[in-house]
Order: structure tokens, then sequence, then C-alpha cells
């Protein structure tokens, strides 16, 4: 570990030097990550042997693991730490920091974005609606370095695309000029993840044991408390309604035929007290739906490049966009064919229990299917398709259950092509 120790005290010496000035602390940082080329030395599990084999290990920054799984500070300095991360689940969270620093992957792999907020409407200081905007969208692999800007000058997203991914951060511990440190989902909102109000915790977290409880009065309740709402609140009540319809304790509760209806009363509710903004969060419940049931999807795959290309579909807007990084991970590829082979895979790859029962999601996938999407995909639609099909075939498919136009119709509308179709 004297690896990281040297790091640690080159990157001490150098910022000291600039009057720990934070604005010069990410090149530094990066700049010293590239010299010291750690991940060419050592491996992660180097680290894990070393902190189980030391009596106390440095200061650690994050006890709880609140971000990494887990975090190990391994260097701890005055103003600033150097922290391995491990990663075993991919996540889609968009943020910024609250901290400035660099990172540089150790192990694994990621997709890595960078976007831009424009903010429309400052709703209070921990809320604001606006449009998201992609700069760079990049995979990177162990090596690689990026500093790491505090505030909006950085909103990213990493999603860790190996089990386990590892990173190598250093960073200084929070600046107060950089806070509330926002989330940005997809396409409109921004939200502090770390706002905390005694009562609006725990009111919401008794409305969540009215309904495990099925308490006859829960309705009638949360109701009454719904309507009065700040639009902040109503986020975070509406998100946890969610969460329940998709586990099915409110359609268990209700007795009803189909759970989107109290979803949709409540809805409407919202729509009274707040009006339009609600459409904000209707437009990131539907985008978290898509990502939701693609990761659902992807954990029936073992196959990494089937992993990666969902990955894709969570992560990235846009055929061009996609195609640009399978370009990059498959450089001798058509970006087009590696699409139809990974679709015609899933959608002959059963999935047992599951309605849809393969993992593309749409059933009787076919090769009529797949002609139609390699279509889409090179820019034809409509009359375009179904020509090129009766040129290929010299017929229609009169014969089969779907015609050309409803296969087409069908593809645009799946789930799982909603963003690389976008």
């Amino acid at each position: 570990m004297q690896l990281f120790q040297k790091l640690g005290n080159e990157i001490e010496d150098l910022w000291r030097a600039e009057n720990y000035n934070e604005a010069v602390l990410p090149a530094i940082a990066a700049d010293a990550l590239r010299r010291a080329d750690i991940p060419a030395k050592a491996s992660v599990w180097d680290v894990v042997e070393w902190a189980l084999g030391q009596t106390e290990l440095p200061r650690q920054r994050d006890v709880a693991g609140r971000f990494g799984d887990p975090p190990v500070t391994v260097y701890s300095g005055l103003r600033f730490h150097v922290d391995v991360y491990f990663w075993f689940e991919g996540t889609t969270s968009i943020h910024q920091h609250a901290f400035c620093g660099a990172f540089q992957v150790m192990h694994g792999s990621s997709i890595h974005s960078w976007y831009e907020f424009e903010t429309e409407r400052v709703i209070n200081t921990f809320t604001e609606t606006g449009m998201m905007s992609l700069k760079v969208c990049e995979l990177l692999a162990v090596g690689d370095v990026q500093e790491i800007l505090a505030g909006r000058q950085y909103i990213h997203s990493l999603f860790h695309l190996d089990q386990p991914s590892a990173t190598i951060v250093v960073r200084t511990d929070r600046s107060p000029l950089h806070l509330p440190q926002f989330n940005y989902l997809k396409p409109t909102l921004a939200i502090d993840p770390f706002f905390e109000q005694d009562t609006i915790t725990k009111k919401t977290q008794l409305a969540g044991a009215l309904l495990r409880a099925k308490h006859e009065d829960a309705d009638k309740l949360i109701t009454g408390w719904f309507e009065k709402c700040d639009f902040q609140t109503t986020y975070g009540l509406l998100s946890m309604l969610r969460r329940y319809l998709r586990s099915g304790e409110i359609d268990k509760f209700f007795k009803l035929d189909d759970p989107e209806t109290r979803y949709q009363e409540y809805l409407r509710i919202a729509r009274e007290r707040h009006g339009a903004d609600i459409d904000v969060l209707v437009d990131v419940f539907e985008r978290q739906d898509v990502v939701d049931e693609i990761l659902r999807r992807r954990g029936f795959v073992t196959e990494p490049e089937h992993r990666f290309f969902m990955a894709l579909l969570m992560n990235v807007d846009g055929k061009e966009r996609i195609f640009e990084l399978i370009k990059q991970r498959f450089p001798d590829a058509d970006a087009v064919e590696k699409v139809l082979d990974w679709t015609f895979d899933l959608a002959n790859t059963r999935v047992l229990g599951v309605e849809n029962s393969n993992a593309l999601g749409i059933q009787d996938f076919g090769d009529i299917d797949i002609f139609v999407l390699e279509q889409i995909l090179r820019g034809k639609s409509g009359d375009e398709i179904d020509a090129a099909f009766r040129s290929e075939h010299g017929e229609t498919v009169s014969n089969e259950t779907l015609t050309i136009s409803e296969r087409e119709d069908r593809i645009r509308q799946a789930v799982i092509f909603r963003s690389l179709l976008a």
C-alpha cells in the first residue's frame, strides 16, 4: 500500500504549494493518478488483503458505506483523502458532487455519461425543473482517469458493466458552496436526494405503514395529507406509491383489478394542487419504468455482450450514440449487425415464469421482425420497409399473424427499443 501513500503524499505537496485552491485540485489529482498508474501495479484484491491484515486502518470517511459497495479509505490527508470504491451493481443515477478531485478505473469498465442541465424553474432550494442534454458518452476501461469538478460543472453518471468494478477516488470531503448535491432524473427533474425533514420523513413512513397494515382508513388518511402536500413531498409520496404498485401491495389492499387505477387517482389529486408541474413527474416515472423493465430483463441474461447491449439501452438515448459506443468496444464490427445479432439472441433466450417468455420481452419475435428492425435502424419506415421486403422476398406476409406495418409499430413501441429508436 506504499503506492497509495506515495500518491497521497505527492498530491498533498503539490496542492499545498497551490494554497489548497480547490479549483486546481482536479488537474493535480488526475495527473498524479496517471503518473502513479496503480491499476498496472496492484489489484483490488491486494487492497482487500491489505485491509483485512491491518490492526487499524486509516480514518475511514464513509463507515456506513453510503457510496461504494464497500468504500475503503486507503489514504487520509488533511484536506482530502483517497478511497477505493467497489461496485457490484450498475446504477443509472445521474448526479453532481459537492466535492472535487479525480478518479481512475482500477478494475472493470463503465459507461460514462456527462450532462448539462438548463434550469427552467426553481421550485425551492432542493428541487428544480428544466431540461437535460447529453454532452459526452464514452466507455471507460482500466487506467482511464476523469477529473471530478464540484457542482453543476460535472453532472454525470457511471454505469458499471462488470461485477465487480472498482475505482480509485481522490476527493475532498465537502464544499458548502456546492450544496445541494443534486440527483438528476431524466428528462426534467433535479432533486436533492439527501434532503431530510423530520416531520415529512416520519409522515411518509407512517403512510407506508398504513398500506402495509391494510388499515381500513388508509386511503382516506393518506389522501387527506396528499391534498395539502408541496411539490417536493408530492414527488416523494408518488415515488412510494409507485413502489407499492410494483410490489402488488396496493392491489391487494384496495382489491383492484387494475392497480394503475389507484395510481391515476393520486395523479389526479396531485394535478388539482400543482397543475401542469405534475407532468414533470409523470415524464420522470415513465422514463424510470422503461429503465426498470430493461434492468429486470438484464437480470435474465449472463452473456457479457448481451448485458453490455442492455446497459446501453438503459443509459444512452439515440441510435447514433449507441452505435458509437458499440464501435468503441467492437471496432471491427458493424454496429447494426451487432444489434441484430444481440436482438436475435435475446428473442431466443427463454425465461420461465415470465409473461413475455423471452429476454427481449416481445413474444414470437422472428426473422421477419429482425428484417423490419434492420430497415428501421438503416433509416427506413412505412412503405419503404414494405417495398424492401417485397423486393427481397417477392411477397407480402399475408399468411402471417402480423403485417409488416404492425411489426414496425410493435418494434417502435417496445420498451426495450425505446432509447435505441428515440
